[in-house]
């Protein structure tokens, strides 16, 4: 419990820097400190994201698993009754499986390649990920690989131990076997 304090404390201190960073921008006149202040709302706002994320994970390791491995769903205007797939996470820091997504092919997910004004989706571990407006995968491409594929090898050769940045990243479905 005293860790969800801390984390609460955090995000008022976090929502109440965007707050004097908005107010700052709207009535400052020097352009030269825009740029400064747009990159700590930028900072500020995904360290606000990755700690819902711990909120929400640590909320959702509350609640016990349905008997029969699947969860029933009742999120976003989807029907009360609709079985979602189950899902284990991988390692402890994984995130826990999202409620509202859709799933994927990977067919389906090359579609979404930031071509043509479609977003940018990567999958991780069977989890889409939207990178879309992440400043590391500027023009759908991060270091040479292209927003629409699969990356689970790639992120763990290249980012082991960090998962913490997954969790920055809107999730927005599951990629599964045809």
């Amino acid at each position: 419990m005293q860790n969800i304090e801390m984390l609460r404390w955090q995000l008022n201190s976090l929502v109440s820097q965007v707050q004097q960073d908005i107010y700052t921008l709207s009535t400052t006149n020097q352009s030269s400190i825009t740029p400064v202040i747009l990159q700590r709302l930028w900072d500020t706002t995904s360290s606000i994201h990755f700690i819902g994320e711990l909120l929400v994970n640590q909320a959702l390791n509350c609640y016990q698993p349905i008997s029969d491995h699947s969860q029933i769903i009742s999120v976003n205007n989807t029907p009360k009754n609709t079985q979602v797939p189950p899902t284990t996470p991988q390692s402890p820091n994984q995130s826990i499986p999202h409620l509202n997504g859709r799933n994927f092919t990977i067919g389906e997910l090359a579609n979404f390649n930031g071509k043509n004004g479609n977003p940018a989706y990567v999958a991780v571990n069977g989890t889409v990920y939207d990178v879309t407006n992440n400043r590391a995968w500027a023009a759908a491409t991060h270091f040479g690989l292209l927003a629409g594929k699969e990356y689970s090898q790639e992120f763990a050769s290249c980012h082991a131990g960090q998962q913490s940045i997954l969790t920055t990243l809107p999730v927005v479905g599951r990629l599964y076997n045809e």
